[in-house]
């Protein structure tokens, strides 16, 4: 049986993260902008996405008035932002009452 020759962690890390970034074509900016496109300034300062996984956009929202005003919006949202990321690639919003920082966002 013939050795397979070894790899520098280096070398393994880089193509982990090429194959992530590949995968993935919206970035965390791409996604806030679209968001805040949306929403406009007033709801961003009250909204922020913070997680996407597995089709799911979760968005964090400072009250429940605001989400009671994303809620009403929801139908109107979710197909802006198929018709910006691609109708297989989002498939529903779900909002989270929280607070959240610039930083907390996708």
């Amino acid at each position: 049986m013939a050795k397979k020759a070894l790899s520098p962690i280096g070398d393994i890390v880089k193509d982990v993260f090429a194959k992530i970034e590949s995968e993935s074509a919206f970035s965390r900016e791409d996604i806030d902008g679209y968001w805040k496109e949306f929403v406009g300034e007033t709801g961003f300062k009250h909204s922020r996405p913070v997680d996407f996984k597995k089709k799911v956009l979760v968005v964090r929202v400072d009250s429940s008035s605001w989400m009671q005003e994303l809620a009403m919006q929801k139908r109107k949202l979710l197909k802006e932002l198929k018709r910006k990321l691609g109708k297989d690639t989002i498939s529903e919003i779900h909002f989270k009452i929280g607070s959240f920082d610039a930083k907390d966002s996708i």
